[in-house]
């Protein structure tokens, strides 16, 4: 039975290729049959009449045997795409535009759908990624972090309820590879890192548990393929070479697979170094598969007792804490996720956008609302036109639905062409999205990959489209009464569809002026976010991150001085100075300190902290209010001093002179006491958006030598003409000195604001689409409307109207569909603005003057769109336009 349905599905399939060969086949047994019966009643014409009386409709016969031969619903499909296409290729303005603007619609929504796939969908390239899972620290105010101490990833290694137990570190070393330097993203890994994840090296090894041992023989390093071709032009005498990484020397065994992402898309490694090759790893991530027939919500109970009696293995360590981060530590929960995807770094980062990724989809959603509506109103004016062709074919015996069938296939059409298209705009569109949520686009894995989830959303939303706004527009155009039909059915029918065209065109003004409005306020939030007041100079400053290989504090610190010397000197620079972190850096590290105020108990406060030299105020620009600046005088052994910024002074001691008070940042048991010298102005040190936040500041000399800092050049002119001159005076000083991250401080800022500027790019192009479709539904609906009403302008003329009378007459009507549409369109951006408010800068959602420049460019778009053919009908001749009637 089978094997008959078989033969017979290959036998119709077969057909459809061969079908030529069938048809001709078939009329020539027909033609024998008819040949056969005439020669019964001899060879005259009315033999082969009555012949063919008898045999029967031929036509009907081919029809019912072709219905046989093949599938008969998918050869009218095939004939309806034949004509469908035929159809289309007759009108290719209208062909083009619809699927331009459908393109842009369907492409924007996928490029969206592509960004979040592959940051919350797309499986690690690595073996069974679904067995992965990741730890996750929850603290009792709702925080979670994906950092552990390395204390607790030893409990849980030894626990045993994970297998293939491995911890990863971020680091950002700079390497030096022969003559040049660059700093780069390391992962510091244990050593079953590679062996859990079940991957091999494209070239040599990679590292294992013998590497990841302290006092290992040799340092070992693998490196990932983008930096072996950036760095080494793929030379396969790569492996064996040494690199140098902050002053230490590393081996590098391995090269890893293009494919190889490690365990975080968001940033692609350069390199993985033995976590045991660092003596101060910090806190790290831990990873660890399931052991078979384990959930997550049992290994979750199971992990948790260890992970308590771990956290008060290391009370002791919070001793000189606050009792309050003291309970907050202690009181952490352990929660275990799926980490197939990766760590919880990359979904983090998606929430961490979720309000941008909304504006995004709230945006790419009221462009394919817009091409939409536009589509539909092309195709009730497409439909108009054909209505003589439709009354004709539903005379001749036509069906509706058959007609409603085969204006659908057209309309699928487009929209699947518009789709195809689409997946293009997508590819751009998922490249300039991961460009701003990633500061290094190349060094993630967020690549466009054309799988079977984006083809099937795509696919999904061009049949959607198609069918939701097409299917009214067939359904209407098939509604003629064939009386009129054979006689200017275009007329008639068109009166009947003007309502709804103009409804749609409402719509689509009111969607247009909500995309107008938030494009007005994304580009004046750029402008305030790019004049914005920072507390500091902005131009002429140069940064950079400078760090010494010297191993002890006093060395260090000999060459820190030394650099601020003779930098200081060189032609060109005002002053120079040392941080801790850079202005519109991190913004210094977060602490919590308690403040001494006379007569009134110690109070706690969460501070921003940060390690400067002298001169750094002067430098940066920020001004000095009261007390004075750090001196020479301010080095070890002497009284610890602290300066703060404006904000501090005003919250912690109201109207009082902060200036001899103190406070402490290790416990108030501790002895430590920081005196404030000074106050400074508010600066941002973060980033323009951020609200002012109390800063404390601590002089460079007093603290031990770091090995890295950053460097602060405030120069007489621009500053990128004086880095050679500080390479040659940092190499002088250390021939090894690592050098890396030069920039300007306008250069950051901007790198800053590159997702607002999207924004404005974005919404401005979007605002710009949609006043362009907005544009095409008026021309053509008033050029539709001014051609039904020809006959009635040349009796109107004739009478004595006068051009700009008839002007005005078209011009009302387009004027009232703006109007219509401002007045549905302007609550509805007033609300989306609001939505927004979160994303503006220095602007209030409802701000008068954007509304009103909104509003303005609306109208005058709209009423030049309708000027063109309201000047054409009151150009015409009034006999002509008698005569057309």
């Amino acid at each position: 039975m089978l094997l008959e349905r078989a033969r017979a599905i290959w036998l119709r399939a077969m057909a459809l290729v061969r079908r030529r060969r069938l048809d001709r086949d078939l009329d020539e047994e027909l033609a024998f049959h008819l040949a056969s019966r005439a020669q019964k009643y001899g060879d005259d014409p009315a033999a082969h009449a009555t012949a063919r009386r008898q045999f029967g409709n031929t036509t009907q016969i081919r029809e019912t045997c072709r219905e046989l031969w093949t599938f008969a619903a998918l050869e009218i499909l095939l004939q309806d795409l034949r004509y469908a296409a035929r159809t289309l290729a007759k009108t290719p303005a209208f062909s083009v535009v619809a699927v331009l603007s459908l393109a842009l619609g369907i492409g924007a929504n996928s490029a969206l759908f592509s960004l979040m796939d592959v940051m919350l969908l797309r499986a690690l390239p690595v073996r069974n990624p679904q067995e992965l899972v990741e730890l996750v620290r929850a603290t009792p105010d709702g925080a979670m972090m994906t950092n552990f101490p390395l204390a607790l990833f030893e409990h849980f290694r030894r626990d045993g309820v994970l297998v293939d137990v491995f911890a990863v570190s971020q680091a950002s070393p700079v390497v030096q590879a022969g003559d040049s330097s660059e700093r780069t993203q390391s992962h510091e890994v244990s050593g079953a890192f590679f062996p859990s994840l079940g991957v091999q090296a494209l070239m040599g090894r990679t590292i294992g548990p013998n590497d990841d041992r302290v006092g290992a023989a040799n340092r070992v390093a693998v490196i990932s393929y983008a930096f072996w071709s950036r760095q080494f032009g793929r030379d396969p005498s790569t492996l064996g070479a040494n690199l140098r990484l902050s002053g230490e020397r590393f081996t590098i065994v391995g090269i890893m697979p293009q494919e190889f992402c490690g365990v975080d898309r968001a940033r692609i490694p350069d390199l993985w170094v033995p976590l045991a090759a660092d003596p101060d790893p910090g806190e790290v991530w831990v990873l660890g598969r399931l052991r078979p027939g384990v959930s997550i919500a049992r290994a979750r109970i199971e992990l948790e007792p260890s992970f308590q009696r771990a956290l008060e293995s290391l009370r002791d360590d919070f001793k000189r804490s606050s009792e309050r981060d003291r309970k907050a530590f202690l009181s952490q929960r352990l929660l275990v996720n799926r980490a197939a995807e990766g760590t919880s770094g990359l979904r983090w980062s998606y929430w961490d956008y979720s309000n941008t990724l909304k504006v995004l989809i709230g945006l790419t959603g009221l462009v394919l609302l817009i091409a939409c509506a536009n589509l539909a109103n092309l195709l009730m004016a497409r439909s108009a036109a054909r209505s003589r062709e439709i009354g004709t074919r539903l005379a001749l015996g036509a069906g509706r639905w058959r007609l409603v069938r085969q204006l659908m296939t057209e309309n699928l059409l487009l929209s699947l062409a518009g789709g195809a298209l689409g997946l293009l705009v997508a590819a751009w569109g998922h490249r300039l999205m991961v460009g701003f949520m990633v500061r290094d686009p190349l060094s993630a894995a967020l690549d466009f990959r054309l799988d079977h989830r984006l083809l099937g959303f795509g696919l999904a939303l061009s049949i959607a489209t198609g069918l939701i706004f097409g299917l009214m527009p067939a359904i209407r155009a098939t509604r003629a009464d064939m009386s009129g039909a054979s006689h200017n059915a275009g007329n008639q029918r068109g009166a009947s569809g003007m309502p709804l065209a103009k409804g749609l065109l409402s719509v689509q003004i009111g969607l247009s002026m909500v995309l107008l409005l938030g494009a007005g306020l994304f580009t004046r939030s750029l402008r305030n976010l790019g004049v914005a007041d920072l507390g500091l100079a902005r131009e002429n400053l140069l940064l950079m991150d400078v760090g010494t290989v010297a191993k002890t504090p006093h060395a260090r610190q000999q060459f820190w001085m030394e650099l601020t010397r003779r930098v200081a000197a060189l032609p060109g620079v005002r002053s120079m100075a040392l941080a801790g972190d850079a202005v519109f850096g991190n913004g210094g590290w977060n602490q919590t300190v308690w403040v001494e105020r006379p007569g009134k108990p110690a109070q706690d406060a969460n501070v921003s902290e940060n390690l400067v030299s002298p001169a750094f105020f002067a430098t940066a620009g920020i001004p000095i209010l009261t007390g004075r600046e750090f001196g020479e005088q301010d080095r070890e052994n002497r009284p610890l001093v602290a300066l703060v910024n404006q904000t501090f002074a005003h919250r912690y001691f109201g109207n009082e002179s902060p200036i001899g008070k103190r406070f402490g940042d290790r416990g108030q048991a501790s002895s430590d006491r920081y005196e404030i010298v000074g106050v400074v102005g508010d600066a941002k040190y973060g980033s323009v958006r951020e609200a002012t936040r109390p800063m404390v500041f601590h002089p460079m000399w007093q603290e031990p030598a770091r090995t890295f800092l950053r460097v602060h050049i405030r120069t007489v002119s621009e500053p990128t003409a004086i880095v050679p001159s500080v390479r040659r005076e940092i190499q002088a000083i250390d021939g090894e000195a690592l050098v890396s991250e030069i920039r300007t401080l306008p250069q950051v800022i901007r790198g800053q604001l590159r997702q607002d500027r999207m924004f404005a790019t974005l919404a401005g192009f979007f605002a710009l689409l949609a006043l362009a479709l907005g544009g095409i539904g008026i021309y053509g609906i008033t050029a539709y409307h001014v051609a039904r009403r020809t006959p009635e302008i040349g009796v109107r003329m004739a009478l004595g109207a006068r051009r700009c009378d008839v002007l005005w007459l078209i011009m009302r009507e387009t004027l009232v569909m703006l109007a219509a549409g401002a007045t549905v369109g302007l609550p509805a951006a007033l609300a989306a603005a609001r939505l927004i408010k979160s994303q503006l800068f220095g602007l209030d959602p409802s701000d008068p003057s954007t509304v009103a420049c909104a509003a303005v460019v609306l109208f005058g778009a709209g009423a030049l769109a309708g000027f063109l053919p309201a000047w054409r009908a009151a150009s015409v001749e009034p006999t002509l336009a008698l005569r057309s009637e």
